[in-house]
Parts: C-alpha cells; structure tokens; sequence
C-alpha cells in the first residue's frame, strides 16, 4: 500500500497515523540521508519475519523502494521518516524509537565526494519541484475536460451501476 502520494499540492502523507491505524505497540522510524539505506533496512527487518503477514509501504516517488513494513500479528513497524515524509515520535519512548543511521557513516567516504552529494541533492529537489509543477498543470487540464461533460453526465445512473458491481462482487 502507498502511505503517500506525490500530488499536484505537493507530497501528501499519512505515516503519522499509522501507529493509531494499526494499533502498534513499537514503530521504528529510521532517519538518516538519501541513499543511506533505509529501504534495503526495511526490507531485511521484513525479510527477518517471513511467517507473520507483512503489509509493504510503498514508496511514492520509487514503487521499486520501500517507506516501511508493518507486521500487524506482532504489533511492530518499521518506517522511513524522512524527507519527503518526515515523521517524528507521537508517543516517544513508549511506542516510537528513532534509529538515526546517519550514525554509520564514515565522514572520511563521503567528504571527497561533497561536491558531487550537494549537486545530486539540489538536482533531486528541483526534479521533485518540477514534478509537483506537472502534476498541478495536469489537475488544472482535467478541471477543464471535466467542465465540458461534467452537466452532461446522469451521475445518479452511474451510481446504480456502481452498487450494482459492488454488490455484485461483495
């Protein structure tokens, strides 16, 4: 499932709801950079339960990468909470810990290739700044093809064929 959505108003999130949602008693919100791995943490603490039922967060922006797990039969989850989705403790120390693994980075690795990390971030930011532009160009057009059939439209008659699916397939 997708806990977020790149949209033409930016990106919109529901990770701070997921603890009340699921009812958690321990989420783990990892920080940290880009490219850190986050997503491939996510993956190997999911991997770690391969008997319990797992529900996958979907990354919006990367359907490849994962925001984070939830094992509900365990009452445990594991979120990315960071940019563009930053989620911060409701209940610290008694349901959410951060791990911050920015801890882990070797300064002396990453320091040579300054120039390089700030030109990706800026370019990564403007690609995100363009999107959200595109995004909202598109609403806009949609608002207008809408404006032509909206009065055009029996949406009563299309409501009965709608109760009729769901009732057919429920």
């Amino acid at each position: 499932m997708f806990l977020g959505a790149n949209t033409a108003d930016g990106f919109v999130g529901f990770f701070n709801k997921i603890i009340d949602t699921y009812n958690l008693e321990k989420l783990y919100i990892l920080k940290g950079g880009s490219g850190i791995g986050k997503s491939t943490f996510i993956l190997r603490f999911a991997d770690a339960f391969p008997k319990y039922s797992r529900d996958f967060l979907v990354c919006a922006g990367d359907p490849k990468s994962l925001d984070g797990v939830i094992i509900p039969d365990l009452k445990v989850g594991i979120i990315d909470g960071t940019f563009p989705h930053p989620v911060d403790p409701i209940y610290p120390g008694v349901v959410d810990e951060i791990i911050d693994l920015g801890k882990f980075i070797d300064p002396t690795k990453v320091t040579a290739d300054k120039q390089t990390m700030q030109y990706l971030s800026s370019k990564k930011a403007s690609h995100y700044k363009k999107a959200y532009a595109h995004l909202n160009s598109a609403r806009q057009i949609h608002h207008k093809i809408e404006s032509f059939y909206k009065d055009a439209v029996d949406f009563t008659a299309v409501q009965k064929i709608l109760m009729k699916l769901i009732d057919h397939h429920s």
